[in-house]
């Protein structure tokens, strides 16, 4: 799998009332990361995609908390691209805890649909070069 890194640091802001990073929260650091990972392989959402008019719809998302993370705590997310296909996109996120980066302390899947003018569409129809792109970087991930 292409993978690449975001890291930041958890705010205050970020966390409920326990002083325990709220669950939504977590769904921007998948985003940030996604744009990290676009960018990072040539597909970068704003000078590339958007451009050409296309956008990644959220068909899906979701998480599995395994640890608790605190305002302090060194958030350092990897971000996958685990598979794509002319219509779909699906990337997969890991957290690492703070205090042990073995551990996974956060997971998560999102699917994307590609999506232009506002309608669900091929990429191998509607821009063949920006699929070839995306399968690319698939492919020089793998192992």
């Amino acid at each position: 799998m292409a993978i690449s890194e975001w890291q930041s640091v958890v705010r205050w802001a970020e966390c409920d009332a326990a002083g325990i990073i709220y669950h939504a929260r977590v769904f921007d650091w998948f985003s940030e990361g996604r744009i990290t990972w676009l960018k990072n392989h040539g597909l970068d959402y704003y000078e590339v995609l958007r451009p050409q008019g296309i956008e990644l719809l959220v068909k899906s998302a979701n998480a599995a908390f395994h640890h608790t993370l605190h305002p302090g705590d060194t958030v350092r997310l990897s971000v996958a691209l685990e598979t794509v296909t002319p219509t779909r996109a699906v990337f997969h996120y890991r957290v690492a805890a703070p205090s042990a980066p073995e551990l996974v302390a956060i997971e998560g899947v999102t699917e994307h649909a590609f999506v232009i003018g506002g309608r669900a569409r091929r990429l191998d129809r509607a821009a063949p070069q920006i699929l070839e792109q995306w399968q690319r970087s698939l492919r020089v991930g793998a192992c």
